[in-house]
């Protein structure tokens, strides 16, 4: 049944100083000698009666609906779909997916939080696309052992120092190798006492950064042959694994691949990642959709920033 026209007139009003007037719900149950939750009520009714109606204009190239559907399909918080040129080129994606992920990033946080973040090539692009800031309050610390030569730019420890940098924040560094040498190696150094403090504050992160690593021939973890062994990516593919996150290899469906390598990783685990309350994955390109999809699958992820191509193969096939 409609309003009578005195009520009518009081709706219209509210929803005219609210909405068009850009009053606070504060300010109009001043004006109108109301409590301000008399106004939230009011304001509710106006909507349910369709005194006001929302329309919604989406951005061009229609990515926002592939988003959506992602975000339900997946039971993610956030999905973020960018247009690259080649979905081909892993490391033009990654550039490309860059200035999304560290907006994505910033407004994850307010400057007293701690962030995790992992290593690689996305990881690098995004440091070098984050804009500066003061948060001096704010900690950022590393995930995982370090990776490669110091030398190398997606070194975890390099990438926590610059970001840590660009944010004016404080930081955390893990002294310890990614993958130890064996795993009675790795589990005497969890027992070091300065690591253990380091992989409890990455533990208990509040965001955390991470990329996507697959097996291929221009991944980081391959690229000095000497984190990851030409022997142990056989055996991990034979094992079906697609790719790793935070140095945990996944299979197409999602489930962890045991194997030598997992024994010895000096890092979080998939379940303290997945405790996180906002895990931001990073990652496209045609070559790391499986892995792209078995991550989501595992439900590790609470953001999403990837390529449009990817989006719409993630919305065509199947959970």
């Amino acid at each position: 049944m409609p309003p009578d026209i005195d009520h009518h007139r009081l709706l219209y009003r509210i929803a005219q100083a609210y909405h068009l007037d850009g009053l606070t719900q504060q300010a109009v149950a001043e004006r109108f000698h109301l409590s301000r939750p008399k106004v939230s009520r009011l304001l509710h009714e106006a909507r349910e009666r369709g005194v006001v109606t929302i329309t919604l204009v989406p951005p061009s190239g229609g990515l926002a609906e592939l988003e959506r559907r992602i975000e339900q399909q997946y039971a993610l918080e956030e999905a973020i779909a960018v247009s690259v040129d080649d979905p081909r080129n892993l490391a033009g994606v990654a550039r490309q997916l860059a200035p999304a992920a560290a907006a994505c990033l910033l407004r994850s946080i307010r400057g007293k939080e701690t962030v995790g973040i992992t290593w690689g090539t996305t990881v690098r692009a995004i440091v070098d696309a984050m804009p500066p800031a003061s948060w001096p309050e704010l900690t950022v610390v590393q995930m995982n052992g370090g990776l490669g030569p110091l030398a190398y730019l997606e070194h975890s420890t390099d990438l926590v120092r610059r970001l840590a940098q660009r944010l004016g924040a404080r930081f955390h560094l893990l002294a310890a190798p990614g993958i130890a040498s064996t795993p009675e190696a790795a589990q005497a150094l969890r027992a070091d006492g300065e690591i253990a403090r380091t992989l409890a504050l990455a533990a208990g992160a509040d965001v955390a950064l991470v990329g996507l690593g697959v097996l291929a021939p221009e991944s980081v973890l391959l690229q000095s042959g000497s984190i990851v062994k030409r022997g142990d990516l056989q055996a991990l593919r034979r094992a079906g694994a697609v790719g790793d996150i935070v140095l945990h290899f996944l299979d197409a469906a999602g489930a962890s691949v045991e194997s030598g390598i997992h024994e010895r990783v000096i890092g979080l685990t998939l379940e303290q990642l997945r405790r996180i309350p906002r895990v931001i994955a990073v990652a496209g390109g045609e070559k790391k959709y499986k892995l792209i999809r078995a991550v989501l699958r595992a439900g590790l992820l609470k953001v999403l920033v990837t390529d449009h191509a990817t989006a719409k193969r993630l919305c065509a096939e199947p959970v």
